[in-house]
């Protein structure tokens, strides 16, 4: 039998997941949950009682977990959160590890927080500036990110944190968002609710302070930047 990883998502909580993702991992003799609090997560540890959370690590240890897995497992399966084929850099590594070591890689999509932050933001109807989409992981071109004219999302800066920042991306971050939008400017952190939360929450911070509030970054945190609106605009 040819190894395979199973990477599947519930979406923003346990309760959207899937008959099909239930299936699919039910069949993995090792299943990671990357994402949430045991107290919070007891549906899926019902439905997968020997699955072993493993939220809280560096991203590169994370990656080296799952593929260790493989040394006595042929089917292993990863459980997170949001649509793993959306700006999800955990599940780009994975493949390309899976590549590397001839292991059959297999997403399952769900729901993703694009949907609620663009539904609760009224970005829906965007005007034909559009939106900035960027994970922290891709800000080695910042200057195509960002423009004060266009509303930007930022994700997955939690990932980075974890693995302790070795390319001083947040820092790279802070300095490029302060040298474009003005020091008054409003930043939100939105943690949309999943596993390890009660529900979504918002968070204003003004560009001047964005340093100093990166330690409030919770699991699940996006940033997002509004559109700097001229008085013509307006």
């Amino acid at each position: 039998m040819k190894k395979e990883l199973i990477f599947a998502s519930f979406g923003l909580c346990p309760e959207q997941i899937t008959f099909e993702t239930i299936s699919a991992l039910s069949k993995c003799g090792k299943i990671y949950i990357t994402c949430g609090r045991r107290e919070k997560v007891g549906l899926l540890l019902s439905l997968f009682p020997k699955a072993e959370l493993i939220s809280a690590i560096p991203f590169e240890v994370l990656i080296l977990k799952v593929m260790g897995a493989f040394l006595k497992q042929d089917r292993v399966g990863v459980l997170d959160y949001g649509d793993p084929s959306f700006l999800c850099f955990f599940s780009k590594r994975l493949r390309l590890e899976c590549l590397k070591n001839s292991i059959a890689f297999r997403k399952y999509r769900a729901v993703s927080s694009l949907n609620t932050i663009i539904s609760d933001f009224c970005l829906g109807d965007l005007d034909p500036a559009g939106l900035y989409l960027a994970t922290a992981h891709s800000w080695n071109v910042p200057s195509k990110f960002i423009n004060p004219a266009v509303p930007l999302l930022l994700f997955s800066l939690d990932r980075v944190r974890l693995d302790g920042d070795p390319s001083g991306l947040l820092v790279r971050i802070v300095k490029d968002i302060q040298r474009v939008y003005p020091p008054q400017h409003d930043v939100y952190f939105i943690s949309c609710r999943n596993a390890a939360a009660d529900k979504k929450r918002v968070r204003r911070v003004k560009v001047a302070r964005l340093g100093k509030s990166l330690s409030a970054l919770k699991f699940d945190t996006t940033i997002y930047i509004p559109a700097i609106v001229s008085p013509r605009q307006a």
